[in-house]
């Protein structure tokens, strides 16, 4: 059986995906979002969603499509893709895969990993610990247990964290380990196209959209949620800036902190972005902005793909 086509943009936040993901599916594309914070609803300038001038110009999938009280997995994430590269493809559209969640992206493409299931009495365990200690010495332990993984996720991915810690201490090996050894048949006839700068230049795109999304009302946006009934537990997980915002709303940070911790909290996890993504093997790497050779490699590889 034939495999369908996806083409897959990704890299670092604040790279510039999205607009280079609008531009080459314009006419000839839908955008699947692999974002796993923009799939929330009610959570916009946090998240850095598409603006609603790009949302315009093509169709976007994944984005504002459950509540932020909800748990998405990578699972729900193939689930739902599966079905939406389907229905692209029924409309003779490609399905443009694209977001900086490198785990989406490669349990997508080959599927996800054969992990052990859920420990009860272990995950009992690790949310008593946390209690006491708080979520940051689980993060260290992984650290310790599984460096790798801990390497690639945020120190207040609470799921992740007690997720990789439970299969460490029920079967006494990384759970990274497992991310490796899953089959590595692509399940779909991708391109990988990565977008990448000088980290100095990323830095200062990073520092930059800060700015703006505290100019943007990244505060009234907040103290919106937590007036809604959202806890504030519940939004410092949701995305940098959030937690740092709530400092800030608390009195416990001044407003330039809370930007300086948000800038430093989004380097950081640029950081983790581009080590995941470098053992990608199947990225062409284009400077941001190379629009023009990106499009010319696409439409080669689409030509000789017959699409």
């Amino acid at each position: 059986m034939k495999r369908l086509t996806v083409i897959i943009i990704c890299g670092p936040t604040a790279v510039g995906k999205s607009r280079i993901a609008v531009s080459l599916a314009k006419g000839r594309g839908e955008i699947i979002s692999a974002d796993s914070m923009q799939v929330y609803k009610y959570l916009d300038i946090g998240t850095a969603k598409p603006d609603k001038a790009l949302l315009k110009q093509v169709k976007h999938h994944l984005i504002d499509v459950v509540d932020p009280e909800q748990n998405f997995s990578a699972y729900d994430f193939i689930s739902r893709t599966k079905n939406i590269i389907t229905e692209i493809h029924n409309k003779d559209l490609i399905p443009f895969i694209v977001g900086g969640t490198g785990l989406y992206i490669r349990s997508l493409m080959c599927g996800l990993s054969e992990a052990p299931g859920r420990n009860e009495q272990l995950r009992r365990r690790l949310d008593k610990i946390e209690k006491q200690k708080g979520l940051l010495f689980l993060y260290k332990k992984l650290q310790q247990k599984d460096h790798e993984y801990a390497s690639v996720i945020k120190e207040n991915d609470r799921v992740r964290i007690k997720r990789a810690l439970e299969v460490y201490y029920s079967e006494g090996r990384p759970f990274s380990g497992y991310l490796k050894q899953h089959d590595k048949s692509p399940l779909y006839n991708a391109l990988w196209i990565g977008l990448t700068e000088e980290r100095k230049d990323l830095y200062a795109k990073i520092n930059a959209r800060t700015e703006s999304m505290y100019d943007e009302g990244l505060v009234k946006e907040t103290r919106d949620l937590l007036r809604s009934g959202y806890s504030e537990e519940l939004l410092e997980r949701k995305g940098i800036g959030y937690k740092e915002a709530i400092a800030y709303i608390n009195k416990k940070l001044t407003l330039e902190q809370a930007k300086e911790e948000t800038m430093k909290k989004t380097r950081n996890y640029a950081k983790r972005q581009m080590t995941w993504f470098r053992k990608e093997k199947h990225i062409k790497w284009f400077h941001p902005d190379e629009i023009e050779q990106v499009r010319s490699y696409l439409d080669h590889w689409l030509l000789l793909n017959n699409n």
